[in-house]
């Protein structure tokens, strides 16, 4: 456990109800008792007082600070595996700010992002892997998200990892006794080394088998919607997000630039893209627009195209198709309430098409349903472990590579003490993703991205 003491605000910045500032580490309970004064004027009890809520003031030099709550829980089993104490007190900056302050003149340190959970996992309470869990349900976006991080905090991910690793120590102990107790031309059977490393090999691929199915649900589904000048794009974007967010006239090229929002759709997050309309155009700020609308559509997980109903299909309108080809994506016709010029054969039939009007809300609804059933949420959710890392997905490609050069190497008879390089490495890499060998720099990595207080 780390000697100093931290303090710090875990509340959002802001007025509200209530806000929490919590201290960990072994002076806790000696600083809150010689700030806080209990209403019914029994003194705090580091026993009897464990995980009571009790009732004051912060109170010193006869200045009254704030009417509060005070919880103390005394380590080991706390969040942190030190003492900690949590302080409720009014949703005041002032407050809560003045209390801050107090704890570090009463001898805390300022506590740095993440350094709670940090805490918790370099004293044994959670693995790297769990860590990293806690700030995915902080930032969770949606239902299937939040899932997925618990399951991970449950420590699921880290059971998986710790079970592969056990394959290949298998393997890596046959290998071992091979090199060092056998004599030349004595090896232990080769088939037995292959099985075990074949079994890990397919165990890591299973799990990468379902990380791109984690960024759709960690970071939402990168929509873009394309268009020509007033199909009624950005009139979308406000229907999706029911607020005026883009600005929507009828003078073509007002959209000169992507606006991004994010909406939740069900279980669904979808990170949405409104661009410039596609035409050709002299103007030099539309035309850079143009070329980043085509380049947002080449990278979108799903891709909306409008068209307006009641023009003539023309030579722009087939550019658009060409750059939605071999994509995931929707078409939608727009303005209902106008004639039909557009031929639905024009379109092919390589794709759904909704009719809709932005003004009515129209054919939304028709809409929501093809996204799901594009993206379905229920394959997501029979997943009992999806990879929503960057990091856990490129440690296990690194191990996965290795893995099956070690095979390659062992089916061509090289050396048996040559293939272990390979395994023993891919074996530390996945002790990375639960931090079993960690270094500082990929601590600090992990940790800067909390927030303070957590």
């Amino acid at each position: 456990m780390s000697e100093s003491t931290i303090a710090a605000i875990s509340t959002p910045q802001g007025s509200g109800g209530i806000s929490i500032v919590r201290m960990s580490g072994g002076s806790s309970f000696d600083i809150i008792k010689r700030i806080f004064k209990p209403f019914n004027k029994r003194e705090l009890d580091r026993i009897k007082d464990n995980r009571m809520m009790r009732y004051g003031h912060i109170e010193k030099d006869g200045r009254v600070y704030d009417e509060v709550m005070v919880n103390f829980m005394k380590g080991p089993n706390t969040y942190t595996r030190e003492d900690i104490c949590e302080i409720n007190c009014h949703g005041s900056m002032i407050s809560v700010k003045d209390i801050l302050n107090l704890l570090l003149d009463e001898g805390c340190d300022l506590a740095e992002p993440g350094e709670f959970t940090k805490r918790a996992f370099l004293n044994g309470r959670i693995d790297l892997s769990q860590a990293e869990a806690v700030l995915d349900i902080i930032n969770s976006t949606n239902e299937l998200s939040q899932k997925q991080g618990l399951k991970q905090l449950s420590g699921l991910l880290r059971e998986k990892i710790e079970d592969i690793r056990d394959i290949q120590l298998e393997a890596l102990s046959r290998i071992e006794y091979s090199i060092n107790f056998t004599e030349d031309g004595q090896d232990l059977p080769l088939d037995d080394i292959i099985s075990y490393v074949e079994r890990a090999n397919d165990e890591i691929k299973k799990l990468l088998s379902t990380a791109n199915k984690g960024k759709l649900i960690k970071d939402g589904i990168e929509t873009t919607i394309i268009g020509k000048p007033n199909v009624g794009k950005s009139s979308l974007l406000n229907v999706l997000l029911n607020e005026n967010r883009a600005i929507v006239t009828d003078i073509p090229g007002t959209t000169r630039d992507s606006i991004t929002e994010y909406i939740n759709l069900g279980n669904l997050t979808l990170k949405i893209n409104d661009t410039a309309g596609i035409r050709e155009t002299e103007d030099k700020v539309e035309k850079i627009g143009v070329e980043r609308s085509r380049e947002l559509a080449e990278d979108a997980d799903l891709v909306i195209a409008i068209f307006d109903r009641s023009r003539d299909f023309d030579q722009e309108d087939k550019i658009i198709l060409d750059i939605i080809e071999n994509k995931n994506a929707i078409i939608i016709l727009n303005k209902l309430d106008l004639d039909l010029k557009i031929k639905k054969e024009d379109l092919g039939n390589n794709f759904k098409v909704i009719e809709t009007s932005m003004i009515s809300r129209d054919g939304i609804d028709k809409l929501e349903e093809a996204i799901f059933e594009i993206f379905d949420t229920k394959d997501l959710n029979k997943e009992s472990l999806i990879i929503t890392n960057l990091r856990h997905e490129r440690l296990l490609n690194l191990a996965k590579e290795k893995i099956e050069n070690a095979l390659k190497d062992i089916k061509s008879q090289v050396p048996i003490d040559c293939v272990e390089v390979d395994l023993r490495s891919a074996y530390d890499d996945l002790g990375l993703i639960i931090g079993e060998t960690v270094s500082d720099e990929i601590m600090d990595k992990v940790f800067r991205e909390f927030c303070v207080g957590k």
